[in-house]
């Protein structure tokens, strides 16, 4: 017995002295502070922006443009484009900033907005196509600015599967979210 209490003060020791020692003590003083501010404006962010989901990597070029030919998609459908949101549109590894919906009227035709496909699947981040109301229901069509057609997963969108819409979009910057997932 008196062993073990012998060499579990010696641990204790050990311990004690390594966490106190400057470069330690300073490391994770460091860490201590970088997660208290992650959570502050993590929580700022969820707050303000009325989503848990404020950020996303894009993992796919299918809102890319490389010339007008989005823009004509809607314009021979009677829309006027001008006001439409993320006019540039955007690439894979940029990062888009995401603010919640609270009511499905809130989303327009041309609003780029982020659907949940389910099934593990990564969300779609595509601009809105198409709206009507079914059953007394609003549903959406979505498509990719660089697509040609929507997608199967998009013809009939319910309202709880958007996540939210895109507000500002961070060029390049996604690159980062992506390796860490090993995308």
């Amino acid at each position: 017995m008196p062993r073990d209490r012998g060499r579990r003060r010696g641990i204790r020791r050990k311990l004690y002295r390594f966490f106190s020692h400057p470069a330690v003590h300073d490391t994770l003083g460091l860490f201590l502070m970088a997660g208290f501010f992650y959570f502050l404006i993590a929580g700022a962010l969820t707050l303000a922006l009325g989503t848990t989901s404020f950020w996303m990597a894009v993992t796919s070029n299918s809102m890319r443009h490389v010339d007008e030919g989005w823009r004509n998609a809607y314009t021979s459908r009677g829309y006027d484009t001008s006001g439409f949101p993320l006019q540039g549109g955007f690439e894979r590894g940029d990062l888009l900033i995401v603010q919640g919906v609270r009511r499905a009227s809130e989303i327009s035709v041309g609003d780029v907005v982020i659907v949940d496909i389910g099934k593990g699947e990564i969300p779609l981040v595509h601009r809105v196509f198409e709206v009507w109301e079914e059953n007394g229901e609003l549903r959406f069509r979505t498509r990719g600015d660089a697509n040609f057609a929507s997608l199967p997963s998009e013809m009939s969108i319910a309202p709880e599967r958007i996540m939210g819409r895109v507000v500002f979009v961070i060029p390049k910057v996604g690159h980062i979210f992506l390796l860490v997932q090993g995308r």
